[in-house]
């Protein structure tokens, strides 16, 4: 069965760490904003075999003080200067002059100081091969240059290098001993796949300035959520039920965790007190007709999944299994032809369907179902319910109004399952990229079949066969719609054909 919601992450899904904060600490005593944009670098006139010599011999012990240097200071003032004025090209021309007369044996600091100005000043211009370059040099003089690191992160996340990003941040977070950070390492290590990881740093956001954020319980259940630890995610959201401003979106999460536990009671019972907190996420519907269809509570599920066709982008699975409920309800017509919208890829209404249903119902009487023929059989091992062949991941609702409100990135991932069939290009020559599941054709054969549409019955039983659609079922229905024309010949033909796919 498909599953259908959001996971909308709280702390704002940021991939890069912006360098910014570096330059805000350095800036303190000179009131520096840092941020804009530059051209040129200034690394190709920076002597680069000097700064790695540098960062050999700096730090001996014994090293006498650095003598107090005006040109040094004037150009270093200048330089801060430039930068605020977000002057690059100033700014780079009095870096090097600082170069020129910094010794990185007897001052290190200033020198890897500068470097990391310099560095920065690389990253904005996007150059980022020659910021590390400027970073590595600077760690090797000051290995405890904490803002070294924190640069170093943005660089690294700019170029893909997720695993040194975080390796880098972890170092600042030891250095400075600020723990806020790990609500990034956990982003980080979300962008990388790990969600287990992701989860141990958030708890280490949580555990320190995190508990004052009134967020980080919220986003701790997602992330229990996204690891499958759905007892735990379902604990950290009830604690936001009553909130005003996440307990809609709590409400929606617990009924996601639920339908995934296999508790499709208690999640139509949370997707219901999401609804009356005026919760409106994008999956509301439709995850909670699939509730009511594998509780075969058929009326209740057409009724979310006709509202899922009208509200939610979901028409195809929405449209599929809004037939299967139909055709439980032997509202054969009718079902018939909303699994005839669903093979064609047309939108569908509640109200479409009732006016073709009765004009169909009036030129037409209905008629027995062949003796013999399982008019509601549902192949075996297969449940009816079936949207599509194939799971979509169930995502979390962000805390706000609506999912459509979050400012933030959605995270969606596909659960790898089985393809389904592509549509023959004599149905739809439109779409022929467009993807079907063929119990579609099954379930209209037998809706057919139940109303004495034989013919009808037995090219929707033949396109299953085709397409090699639940060999066993599709050959044995057939069978009974031959017998039921009096083809004895064909009839048998296809009841030992059914035997060869019997396991």
């Amino acid at each position: 069965m498909k599953k259908k919601a959001f996971v909308c992450f709280l702390a704002a899904a940021m991939l890069t760490v912006s360098a910014e904060p570096a330059f805000a600490k350095e800036a303190e005593s000179s009131g520096i904003q840092f941020a804009g944009s530059a051209t040129e670098s200034v690394a190709e006139s920076t002597d680069e075999s000097m700064a790695e010599s540098a960062a050999e011999t700096a730090g001996e012990s014994n090293v006498p003080a650095a003598p107090y240097n005006q040109t040094l200071d004037v150009c270093y003032t200048l330089a801060l200067n430039a930068i605020n004025e977000e002057d690059y090209e100033a700014a780079k021309d009095y870096l090097s002059v600082c170069f020129g007369y910094c010794d990185p044996n007897t001052d290190p600091d200033t020198y890897a100081d500068l470097l990391l100005k310099q560095a920065c000043i690389n990253s904005i211009e996007e150059k980022n091969d020659l910021a590390l370059r400027n970073l590595d040099a600077a760690i090797r003089i000051r290995p405890d240059l904490a803002d070294a690191y924190l640069v170093r992160t943005e660089v690294n996340v700019a170029q893909g290098n997720v695993d040194k990003a975080v390796e880098d941040l972890e170092k600042y977070i030891e250095l400075t001993e600020d723990t806020s950070l790990y609500a990034t390492v956990a982003q980080l290590q979300e962008a990388k796949g790990d969600m287990q990881a992701a989860q141990d740093a958030y708890d280490k956001y949580v555990q320190g300035s995190g508990e004052q954020d009134e967020e980080a319980g919220f986003q701790s259940g997602l992330y229990r959520m996204q690891n499958g630890s759905y007892e735990e995610a379902i604990e950290a959201f009830e604690t936001y039920r009553d909130d005003e401003t996440f307990g809609a979106g709590a409400l929606y999460n617990i009924g996601v965790c639920k339908m995934d536990m296999g508790d499709y009671a208690g999640a139509v019972e949370a997707f219901d007190d999401c609804e009356e907190k005026g919760g409106t996420f994008e999956g509301l519907y439709y995850n909670r007709g699939v509730c009511h269809l594998l509780n075969e509570e058929w009326e209740e599920g057409a009724a979310d999944f006709e509202s899922s066709i009208e509200n939610e982008p979901y028409v195809d699975d929405a449209t599929y299994n809004l037939a299967v409920c139909q055709m439980q309800q032997e509202e054969y017509e009718t079902a018939i032809d909303t699994f005839t919208a669903y093979i064609n890829g047309e939108a569908v209404s509640a109200e479409t369907l009732e006016e073709e249903s009765a004009e169909a119902a009036e030129g037409e009487e209905s008629t027995e179902a062949p003796e013999g023929e399982e008019s509601t059989e549902a192949p075996e091992g297969e449940e009816s319910a079936e949207a599509a062949e194939g799971e979509e991941s169930a995502e979390a609702a962000e805390g706000e109004e609506s999912a459509e409100a979050a400012e933030g990135e959605e995270s969606a991932e596909a659960v790898e399952g089985e393809e389904s069939t592509e549509i023959p290009k004599e149905e739809n020559e439109a779409e022929t990229d467009r993807i079907i599941n063929y119990g579609a054709y099954y379930y209209r054969a037998v809706c057919e079949g139940a109303i004495g549409r034989l013919e009808e019955a037995l090219a929707d039983y033949t396109a299953c066969i085709d397409n090699g659609y639940e060999l066993t079922q599709s050959y044995y229905q057939r069978a009974q719609v031959y017998a039921a024309l009096g083809d004895a010949e064909n009839q048998n033909l296809d009841l030992a054909e059914s035997l060869k796919y019997t396991e």
